[in-house]
């Protein structure tokens, strides 16, 4: 009964790794969701008197690169011939 119970654990441990193994990695969209919203809970609970588009505002602005920045990239990437 002992060996049984390890085998059916071992089993389940084995496809549980697998099921993480095979999923989807998460969209940059998510990803950029959900750093903009823990950027905003942490501005809001250090200073309690800052409004949620106040957060939103100053969280979009440093998340996003500088607009110069990324014409600076798109200009010296190399052409495609």
């Amino acid at each position: 009964m002992k060996r049984f119970l390890t085998a059916v654990g071992c089993t389940s441990l084995i496809f549980m790794g697998a099921h993480t193994a095979l999923a989807q990695p998460e969209r940059a969209a998510v990803i950029a969701k959900r750093q903009l919203s823990e950027c905003m809970s942490r501005r809001m609970s250090a200073d309690k008197g800052l409004s949620y588009n106040d957060a939103r505002r100053v969280c979009k602005e440093r998340l996003q690169p500088p607009k110069d920045t990324l014409a600076a990239i798109v200009d010296t990437a190399p052409k495609a011939h």
